[in-house]
Formats: C-alpha cells, structure tokens, sequence
C-alpha cells in the first residue's frame, strides 16, 4: 500500500497560549502503517505557523503539506485572528467553531471549508459513517459530537451517538446525550430503551421502570421494554416473572439469549437480617456436584458476593433457570422455612 493522507481535524484553539491543536490521519505505506499526528501550531509569532505540521508529514509520512490543508488552515487562522481582535477575543466558547472543521487532503467537497453550516454538518456526517464502518468507532462518535455543535438539534445524530457511546460503555454520557434527544421526542420508544438500559447500567432500576413503562404504556407488545422491565424488577427486588413471559411470547429467542447471557440476577434490595451460603452448601442444596456450582459461577450468572450466595439472589436465580428451562435439568433448590414470620 502507497503512502497517502486521510484527513485533517482541527481539535480546537486556546486564546490564552495561542495553539491550535489539530490531527493528521495519514498512511505511510506498508512500512509505517497508520498514523494519527498529533500537532501544536503556535499563532501570533514570527515565521511560518505552519512549518511543525510540514516538518512532520516530511519526516514521519515523507509527503508535503496538501495545497488544500495549506490554504485551508491559512483561512482558519485569519478568522481566529479576526476573533482575537474583539473586544470579547480571550472567551474560549468564541472558538468552539474550530473543533468542527475537518479537510480532506484533495476533495473540496469532502472539506468543510467554505461550505454554509448545513452542508457542513453533511459532510461530518459522512466522515462519521465512513469512520464508523472501517471500525474506528470512537473516531466516528467525536465527529457526531462536534456536528451537534454546528446542530445541537440534529435528532438522527442524537440517537447514532447514543449507540456509539453505549458501544464504547460510556453510560454516564450515553443517558446525557438519550435525555437530549428525549427532551426533542418525549416518547420516542427507542431514546426511552436506551435511557432505560442506561440507568439499569448506573443501579437505579426504579428509574429504569419509568422508562419501559413508558414504552409499554404505547406498545404492550415492546419485547425488550418487557425485558428491561423484568431486569429493573429484579434488581429491585420485584417480580419479574410477568415481563419475562411476555417478552418469551413476543420473542423466544431474544429472551433466551438475555437471561443466558446477559442478565443480572442481582437483587440490589438489601434485608437486615439476610441468609447467605457457602459454596460448600450448593450442591447438596441444588442436587447437583460440586463442579457443576463452578459451571453455574462461571457461565450461569449466579451471583456471587465472594464470601456467600445471599438466598434473595440464589431463589431468584434457581425461579429463572427453572421457569425458563436454561439448565439441562431442574434445581431441586427451595428456600428455607424462615426462622420468624415477619410482622
């Protein structure tokens, strides 16, 4: 493979010192590979402001600097130093601009550069997906982010961040980004799916409910809100039998996958005076061996608090495996009789 360029971003200018960040994306054959050059150029001094950047694609890339990234970043910083020149030219948020500015190293209509906002806002998107399908996700969900600077209101680039940063894990940020698009689209069934998984994600399941309820509320027949919904059961302590079997009715296969692979057979609800078991009290308490408890630790989801199985969490667990036939045979588990009646 040829060396090539790939892009330029602009990652932002800081009045104070005078720097502007940008990156170049660049291929430097079959010897280099890919690299992502990461440069200060300093403004306001003596010189070419532009010779850190042609230094390094000289030596890292042996290419020159693209006539369209020279005449590019040389209109960029005549308008940051036309910004710096008003009265109010320290305020960082004057600059914010910047971070939405990205050049291909030939193709005009693939640069942002003179182009009015919403053709702008077009052409990051079509960075993002681009990015997103040659497997660079986390490139791909800060494009989205700096487009929704240009359009904070922009409802597909909402939703597509909000996939991007719950690929990522990024929780705390996804419920940020799903409760914007839901202050646009209220009920939209999908931005309260994912604010649900969100919360369930951050241990608030009676939050959670709200959200699947509300999907429910418009569409009975939602599988995964009743999932959500039984998971943000469970964790509370709940019953989560009934949106079990609904989401089994609606979708077998989903559910089977869920309770198999994904669910959380915590119960986050504590009693004062809760029994727990040894590892040791399992198989003769399950009817199984002591290698099968191990299968059960590993591959099965039962919770484990690393000194004791609390019997909340093991009836749970053993109601599910039997209910929904997830072990090759049924537990024989059944909770004690308690030592005192409550109340």
């Amino acid at each position: 493979m040829r060396a090539h360029l790939r892009y330029l971003l602009l990652d932002g200018f800081d009045p104070e010192t005078g720097e502007l960040a940008l990156r170049a994306s660049a291929h430097g054959g079959d010897q280099l590979g890919a690299q992502l050059l990461r440069i200060k150029l300093h403004l306001g001094r003596h010189g070419d402001a532009l010779q850190p950047l042609r230094r390094e694609l000289t030596n890292l890339v042996q290419m020159p600097l693209p006539p369209l990234w020279d005449r590019g970043l040389k209109l960029f910083i005549r308008a940051i130093e036309d910004e710096l020149n008003q009265p109010e030219g320290r305020d960082p948020r004057r600059y914010l601009w910047v971070q939405t500015q990205i050049l291909h190293p030939s193709d005009e209509r693939r640069s942002t550069l003179n182009h009015p906002v919403q053709r702008q806002v077009e052409i990051l998107w079509d960075w993002a997906q681009r990015l997103d399908q040659e497997g660079d996700g986390p490139r791909a969900m800060e494009l989205v982010e700096r487009l929704l600077l240009l359009s904070p209101k922009h409802q597909s680039a909402l939703a597509w961040l909000s996939t991007l940063l719950r690929d990522q894990g990024m929780v705390e940020e996804m419920l940020d980004v799903t409760e914007r698009w839901l202050a646009m689209e209220p009920n939209h069934p999908e931005a309260l799916l994912r604010r649900g998984e969100a919360l369930l994600h951050l241990e608030r399941p009676r939050d959670a409910m709200d959200s699947f309820q509300a999907i429910l509320k418009g569409n009975p027949l939602h599988a995964a809100a009743h999932l959500g919904a039984a998971q943000a059961a469970s964790l509370n302590g709940g019953d989560p039998f009934p949106h079990l079997d609904a989401a089994l009715e609606l979708d077998k296969a989903a559910t089977r996958s869920v309770l198999q692979e994904t669910f959380d057979y915590r119960v986050l609800a504590r009693r004062e005076e809760e029994r727990g078991y040894a590892l040791d009290d399992l198989p003769a308490l399950l009817g199984v061996s002591p290698a099968e408890v191990r299968v059960y630790l590993q591959g099965g989801h039962l919770p484990w608090g690393g000194e004791t199985v609390r019997e909340a969490e093991l009836t749970r667990w053993v109601g599910i495996q039997n209910r929904y036939q997830l072990q090759p045979a049924g537990l024989h588990w059944t909770a004690p009789t308690p030592r005192s009646v409550p109340g």
